[in-house]
């Protein structure tokens, strides 16, 4: 085997194992801000492209500030963990999903104002 092949199969190991990380890391990953579980993932979740914050909350991009504040207390009391308490664990899966996903929209908007 020549030094060509070597490095060849190097290189091949060290770009593949950098696309497998770069495509399996989660941005859930960090710590949340109120240091709860993350909530599981389910399967239709991966690969899908995270949703803008103002769909999210069904919102317009423009809304004033307390338009956003009771679509995020409608949403996050629809899909609260609390509401499916006494469902089956897959609806309390997707609810916890959901929940997360309601409470980054409303960081990304609080950010973004």
């Amino acid at each position: 085997m020549t030094w060509v092949e070597l490095a060849s199969i190097a290189a091949g190991l060290g770009i593949g194992y950098w696309l497998v990380s770069v495509f399996t890391h989660r941005p859930d990953d960090e710590a949340d801000a109120d240091g709860g579980p993350s909530p599981p993932e389910s399967e239709g979740q991966a690969g899908e492209a995270e949703r803008p914050w103002h769909e999210v909350l069904e919102v317009s991009e423009w809304a004033p500030d307390e338009a956003v504040a009771a679509a995020y207390r409608a949403k996050a009391a629809q899909y609260h963990p609390d509401k499916v308490a006494t469902m089956g664990p897959e609806i309390r899966a997707l609810a916890a999903l959901k929940m997360a996903e309601i409470n980054a929209a409303w960081r990304e908007a609080r950010r973004r104002r």
